[in-house]
């Protein structure tokens, strides 16, 4: 997150809520067996038009979607599905996670909301790049990862989940130190100084490596989208918006033309005030217990006034106006959560998204199609449609009409497994069950 208040409040708050410590228990095992899959009579939501196919055949193996027919027949073997009166979407993503403040076994529950990736925003690389590798290869049950390791900076000590750089030579140092551990972006934080901020720009393109996270203080938003930062996140705490001044429709053209998208984390900071003065998080009894202690501490911590609480939810409001006026610029958009429930804050990112102005199409794309595009994988992910990853997610109402029926999933179909209502209400049990239980 960027400078939230220019007080001594910041420092102490933000690194409370960013401090979100350690995974605890071993992630669940993932299922056995793959089949080959037809779902029929389906509504096919094209998520690039922005309309619904109905009366569609979507026929899958555990590598990639076969076919997409109206009116198709199921194969011979194939495990049959009938879709009808259903809705057919891709596999969400949540663009801004951090699993090592949530734990690994809550991995399973992203899962059952329909989220097949997410992109780890910061965690100890001996953490999360070998679950990273745990989930691609199969052995554990949850959403796929890419992960950017430790974010670098020179961020007050205590703060969690980072390689200390001061220099030039120590961001380059860093930057080949994590490619050769195989991250696959590099982040980058409020704290990086501005000739670590360059240097690591540069190793990371050297690299062959993406890299993202905040604009620095000493870093200007022209800088940073000349440099190359592929995302900027936390929109209504970001310089992008409380620091271009009274030319902001520059900088937006400017984010526009060079491609920097915004993962504005909208429920987050709604509910910030609120989660800093005490209050549990939405969906708490699938909260680890780690998580719900954090928040704990981290109200403690920052006993907010209400003048600052004000001042947290003017920001918030003053978001949501700019997110209008930056896509109407042409930026585009990643949803994600950041330090909130997993998978249920993504429905709640989605209903935001709308509230900006975006249909819920659009909504739908920064789940979606987007987050394939950014990580430039638009030929294999995203969509519904021949020869893509067969992830998809099996609705009861119709999202086009209401992004909030992204909430009501019948079935998550990924890898060439399928989990059924019963066998997600099941994940969700367990969880709660487990959370409920190691938290007396």
């Amino acid at each position: 997150m960027n400078t939230l208040l220019r007080s001594g409040w910041r420092s102490a708050a933000i690194a409370a809520v960013l401090a979100i410590a350690g995974a605890c228990a071993s992630p669940p095992r993932a299922a056995e067996g793959r089949e080959l899959v037809a779902i029929t009579n389906v509504t096919v939501i094209d998520v690039v038009a922005g309309v619904g196919h109905p009366g569609m055949t979507v026929v899958a193996d555990h590598a990639r979607i076969l076919s997409v027919e109206a009116g198709g027949p199921a194969p011979y073997g194939a495990r049959r599905i009938d879709g009808a009166g259903r809705f057919l979407i891709p596999g969400l993503w949540d663009m801004h996670v951090h699993h090592q403040g949530t734990g690994a076994e809550s991995l399973p529950i992203y899962l059952a909301n329909g989220v097949v990736g997410t992109r780890d925003m910061g965690s100890d690389a001996d953490f999360i790049l070998p679950l990273r590798d745990q989930l691609a290869r199969g052995e554990v049950l949850g959403p796929r990862i890419v992960a950017a390791g430790p974010m670098l900076d020179r961020a007050p000590e205590g703060w969690p989940w980072r390689i200390s750089v001061s220099t030039a030579t120590e961001g380059t140092a860093a930057v080949a130190a994590l490619a050769d551990r195989g991250v696959d972006f590099i982040k980058v934080h409020d704290h990086t100084p501005r000739e670590a901020y360059f240097a690591i720009a540069a190793e990371a393109r050297r690299q062959g490596l993406p890299f993202a996270g905040h604009v620095p203080g000493r870093v200007t938003i022209a800088e940073a989208a000349e440099a190359g930062q592929a995302s900027i996140e936390h929109l209504a705490n970001n310089r992008v918006f409380t620091h271009c001044g009274d030319d902001c429709a520059a900088a937006y053209a400017q984010l526009a033309t060079r491609g920097v998208w915004q993962t504005p984390t909208i429920a987050f900071f709604q509910r910030l005030p609120d989660l800093l003065s005490g209050q549990a998080p939405p969906d708490a009894d699938y909260a680890s217990p780690a998580l719900l202690r954090l928040l704990e501490e981290n109200a403690r911590a920052a006993n907010l006034s209400p003048e600052v609480q004000t001042l947290l939810q003017a920001q918030s409001r003053q978001a949501l106006v700019a997110m209008a006026e930056m896509r109407n610029a042409g930026i585009g958009f990643l949803a994600g959560c950041d330090a909130l429930t997993p998978g249920f804050c993504l429905h709640e990112e989605l209903e935001w998204m709308t509230r900006t102005g975006m249909t819920p199409a659009e909504a739908l794309r920064t789940a979606t199609l987007n987050p394939a595009l950014f990580l430039g994988r638009q030929d294999r992910e995203g969509a519904i449609a021949v020869g893509r990853r067969p992830d998809m997610v099996m609705l009861d109402a119709d999202p086009l009409e209401d992004i909030r029926n992204t909430r009501r999933i019948a079935a998550v179909i990924t890898d060439g497994r399928v989990w059924d209502r019963e066998a997600l209400d099941r994940m969700l049990g367990d969880a709660r069950a487990r959370f409920t239980s190691e938290d007396q």
